[in-house]
């Protein structure tokens, strides 16, 4: 990679605003949910504006390109520049003062937009524009994008919804712009001169009957309000300025919503339908074929939503989703008495509807995780018609695409004309890199055939710049040349973006492109079992959507913590990849990588609530199996991976041990040695061994019910023998005789957790065979992270028989609440009048259903018992 010279470093660092020039820094920034890839010579963390406003003029003054970063959820590309990249999402991020009044508020660049409205929601109002990245998506990049969503007939784009701008020219200066402001006059009057010339020649060619956007600049809603250079910036994709703060609009929250599913047998009944549908008014009419929501099969998160949509029962080929605001009941009873598609489902419970809605936000990422190098590529995918022209385009879009590349999805705003189409393609071929601009070539032209944009929600970016004089024409790039001269007259901002200087080609610069395929220097141990196949299957599966920085538990747990990218699941997917692309000294044994790496908790969360599926967990097991292969296990992680062991030792000699660990010397050395934190307690063993306890009793109970197999973990045996004992007393209580697995070992997780697989796949082919010779009753587990291994890792070692061992294994209180449903009396629960807080196991939410524990408390007669919003304890798997 290109360095900085000597000064130019200066010039950035003297600035005051963090600079960083590390190259695990510039892989991290070098991508953004795009397919291109461009390392960037540094990134800049400004702190305010004024550190923002002198880092932009230090990186003018020696000739490096700036390109402004929100959250990097861009499909085109927009978000990633050779020069410095400005991250405006890691400390911009203040929520201002609403005025109710004026219905306006003041916010960072970096405020999320469901942060926002969360803020907002308590005076019943919101942000209006609802992109399906809302979990992460920043507002400066909305702005700077002008995009929309779902509800964009009703609300319009986000230039709609700027009342005003705080924005950093290339030179320093800082302004304010927009409706009643006075900043920058002398460069307002040459635009709007400029503008106003060509004013017939603008609503000509870009006129206004499309609900989205047009590309490029937005000259139409300048000539509307000359005075307001908001309407400029607004769509300008950071090639004018950097916003550093934004006055929105906001709107009242609508009181009440409906939604009605339609399913259909083809998506040109679909399309056919959406025309008609329009005469009822709807909020939003979105639409989803089959290649997204056949991904969602198998799929835990999406199991609710395929049951409300009988799609496992009654398949269908597209859906459309009909939101109504407001008058939901008669809007409702309209659509059921229309003769269309197969079905109708109607959902007025919010529950329901949240279900269907969170399926829609997650189809980009379902659709480019099918399997196999091949994926829905981004080509020209946010397209947008008139809606009335829809089907005929659709027809269109088919024909370019052909049906020879396997099922492209045609999913999207149907209300808006725009739907995301992609054609399958793997690009680490020459052949399909060659097809990749052969359908953006059809798809501009037959765009323009239509009169309609080519970029009506995810900006021009790389993707698109060079196909904007096609569209504007000669007159129109000219007067978008001189309006980024007027602001930008030395090209620094964003370069060769929306004005095109040769740079950026649609097909070049590719984040997988010709010979890229990743040789993996190691044998896997894990089979990646889902769908992959594959180590690299797996890791290529992250398209760099950004799911993981979401504002909310669960995933990613330490990017909550920390906001920094490197810590979350798309961060060490990049720092992963680039480290077996041997973009880093040491490949596997990279120090970038374990850095990476060995702060993940293996908590899973990506493996449930990533949309493409990732999963890090086992990826970083593997890659440390790897490393320790060339550089072989540290001590601490020797020692960790045999917990059970030294639970047996300790437990044996308590309390003698406990006292012994707990001196401060010892603390220390363990310190040292291990990176236990000598501030920190370690659980105490316990003398009696819960095994020991359970084998001696006398009292043991027949069960009409039959036999069950408790698997008394590390954790019960050790050191917490009374969880196990309470078990046993519920399990006995309930009409079962109790037998432990004799002769079992640890499952493996401790090992799992620090890499060593080969001697956790040793311990589960032990622990399978055990399980095997004895009677097929159910195993119950108290320990989530001991039945994951059984249900998850075992499997993934392809041990023979683990899938019907894994049949056989259930959480307690997955067991204890299917008996209560079968029979409501079989436990005598006394009451408990108390309050108490669940925190769900990171495993059990994974894997399993996370609304058992509190349907389970519910049977207790006064228990109130509420789950907690939270995410990994920090445990990692080693003790408890």
């Amino acid at each position: 990679m290109t360095s900085l010279t000597s000064t130019q470093r200066q010039a950035l660092v003297s600035t005051g605003c963090e600079i960083r020039t590390d190259d695990l820094d510039r892989v991290l920034y070098a991508t953004d949910a795009s397919i291109y890839h461009v390392a960037p010579l540094a990134v800049a963390l400004p702190r305010n504006t004024a550190q923002c406003s002198a880092v932009v003029k230090a990186a003018a003054e020696v000739a490096i390109g700036v390109t402004p970063r929100g959250a990097g959820t861009g499909l085109a590309g927009g978000a990633v520049g050779e020069g410095l990249v400005i991250d405006v999402s890691a400390h911009l991020r203040a929520i201002g003062t609403l005025d109710r009044e004026a219905g306006t508020i003041e916010v960072g660049p970096g405020v999320v937009l469901d942060r926002l409205n969360l803020f907002l929601a308590r005076e019943g109002l919101m942000f209006a524009p609802d992109v399906a990245t809302s979990s992460r998506a920043t507002l400066g990049g909305m702005i700077a994008n002008d995009s929309s969503g779902a509800h964009a007939p009703v609300y319009g784009t986000t230039a709609d919804h700027v009342e005003a701008l705080e924005i950093v020219l290339a030179d320093g200066s800082i302004g304010w712009v927009g409706r009643g402001r006075e900043g920058f006059e002398p460069l307002r009057n040459l635009a709007a001169e400029a503008v106003l010339r060509q004013q017939d020649l603008i609503e000509l060619r870009l006129p206004a009957d499309l609900v989205k956007r047009r590309p490029g600049y937005d000259f139409l809603r300048f000539t509307k309000d000359p005075s307001n250079l908001a309407a400029l910036m607004a769509g300008s994709e950071g090639t004018l300025g950097v916003i550093t703060s934004a006055l929105l609009r906001v709107v009242p929250r609508p009181t009440r919503t409906g939604l009605g599913v339609v399913c259909f047998s083809s998506m040109a009944e679909a399309m056919a339908a959406t025309v008609e549908l329009a005469s009822l008014g709807p909020a939003a009419i979105e639409h989803l074929d089959s290649p997204v929501f056949d991904e969602s099969r198998g799929r835990l998160e999406f199991a609710a939503a395929r049951t409300l949509l009988e799609l496992d029962d009654k398949p269908c080929e597209s859906l459309l989703l009909v939101e109504f605001f407001e008058d939901v009941d008669d809007c409702l009873a309209e659509l059921s008495k229309m003769r269309i598609g197969d079905r109708i489902i109607i959902c007025q419970d919010e529950v329901e509807q949240e279900l269907v809605w969170d399926l829609r936000r997650s189809g980009l990422s379902l659709v480019t995780s099918c399997v196999g190098a091949a994926k829905p590529a981004p080509v020209i995918e946010d397209a947008c018609v008139k809606p009335e022209d829809l089907p005929v385009f659709v027809e269109g879009m088919q024909a370019i695409i052909g049906d020879d590349r396997g099922s492209s999805s045609f999913y999207g705003h149907a209300a808006s004309g725009l739907l995301h189409i992609r054609p399958i393609l793997d690009l680490h071929k020459r052949e399909d890199i060659g097809r990749l601009r052969e359908v953006a070539e059809a798809m501009s032209a037959l765009v323009r055939r239509f009169g309609g944009s080519i970029a009506g929600e995810h900006g021009v970016g790389i993707a698109r710049t060079e196909f904007l004089p096609d569209h504007l024409g000669r007159e129109l790039i000219e007067l978008s040349t001189e309006i980024k001269g007027f602001f930008d007259p030395l090209s620094v901002m964003n370069p060769g973006k929306i004005v095109d200087t040769g740079r950026w080609r649609v097909d070049q610069d590719l984040r997988q492109g010709e010979g890229s395929a990743i040789n993996l220097p190691f044998n896997s141990i894990s089979a990646f079992v889902e769908k992959d196949r594959s180590f690299v299957g797996n890791l290529e599966q992250c398209n760099g959507c950004g799911g993981c920085l979401k504002d909310a538990p669960t995933m990613c747990p330490t990017y909550l913590a920390t906001g920094e990218e490197v810590l979350s699941t798309r961060g060490r997917a990049n720092i992963l990849r680039a480290a077996l692309e041997g973009r880093f000294d040491g490949g596997i044994a990279a120090p970038e990588l374990a850095e990476a790496l060995d702060s993940c908790l293996s908590c899973k969360a990506c493996k449930r609530e990533c949309p493409s599926g990732v999963d890090l967990a086992l990826l970083k097991a593997e890659s440390l199996q790897a490393r320790h292969r060339l550089q072989g296990p540290s001590l601490a992680d020797r020692v960790i991976a045999r917990s059970d062991f030294l639970g047996k030792l300790g437990s044996a000699t308590a309390p003698l041990s406990n006292a012994f660990v707990g001196l401060i010397p010892v603390r220390r050395l363990m310190q040292r040695f291990l990176g236990l934190d000598a501030d920190r307690s370690l659980p105490p063993y316990a003398p009696q061994r819960f095994d020991r306890w359970f084998k001696r009793r006398t009292d043991r109970s027949a069960g009409h019910r039959g036999r069950v197999i408790l698997w008394d973990d590390t954790w019960v045996r050790y050191h917490e023998p009374e969880v196990g004992q309470a078990a046993v007393e519920v399990l006995e209580a309930a009409g079962f005789e109790v037998i432990l697995a004799e002769g079992r070992r640890c499952c493996g997780r401790p090992a799992i957790s620090r890499g060593l697989l080969e001697e956790a796949r040793e311990l589960g082919l032990h622990n399978v065979a055990l399980l095997r010779s004895m009677e097929t009753a159910p195993i119950i587990f108290l320990e989530p992270s001991c039945w994951s291994t059984f249900v998850d890792e075992y499997r993934q070692f392809e041990i023979e028989g683990a899938g019907e061992i894994a049949q056989r294994c259930v959480l307690f209180e997955d067991f204890v609440l299917a008996l209560l449903h079968t029979d409501p009396e079989a436990l005598p629960l006394t009451s408990l009048d108390v309050q108490a807080a669940i925190h769900g196991h990171c495993h059990a939410k994974a894997l399993a259903d996370e609304g058992t524990l509190p349907r389970l408390f519910a049977h207790v007669p006064s228990l109130e018992a509420k789950p907690l919003e939270t995410g990994c304890c920090g445990m990692a798997g080693a003790f408890g």
